[in-house]
């Protein structure tokens, strides 16, 4: 009769353990599914404002262009404030600064480049955090289109 109880024992303890097991490995999956998941809307995010402001760019003396890609570059921070890290925060406050002072003249341009590598390195270490420092380690300076402003 022992030897029944024992042999319960043990196997009602394995059944546990096999459980617990798989239930501490879906809750990490589920953990990394959705870090992925939020990773690949601040990819989106991120992407959306770097083609926002190469719209504001190209939208040169066109009213019309800049209208709309002011607007674009409105909902992008909108979203841009729900998701993103501190560093992108601070850079784009950064870009929004060097917009707001330089409405309807000349703005520096190696001044909007600067700010924008700095965006797109805080955006990669958001991101992918070991990538962007073997990157940054190689010296990479990132390249953005922007044409002078008339």
């Amino acid at each position: 009769m022992s030897d029944i109880i024992g042999d319960v024992f043990v196997i009602t303890c394995g059944i546990v353990i096999v459980v617990v097991i798989l239930a501490v490995s879906f809750l990490n999956l589920r953990s990394a599914e959705r870090r992925m998941h939020e990773s690949s809307y601040k990819l989106k995010v991120y992407t959306d404002l770097l083609n926002a402001v190469t719209e504001i760019n190209l939208a040169g003396g066109d009213s019309y262009k800049m209208d709309i890609a002011k607007k674009d570059l409105a909902l992008t921070l909108n979203r841009l404030n729900l998701i993103a890290s501190s560093g992108v925060l601070k850079s784009v406050s950064d870009l929004l600064d060097l917009f707001n002072e330089s409405k309807d003249k000349d703005f520096d341009t190696l001044r909007l480049h600067n700010i924008l590598n700095t965006i797109v390195i805080e955006a990669r270490r958001d991101l992918n955090p070991s990538h962007a420092r073997r990157v940054e380690e190689s010296r990479v300076r990132y390249r953005f289109f922007a044409p002078v402003r008339k």
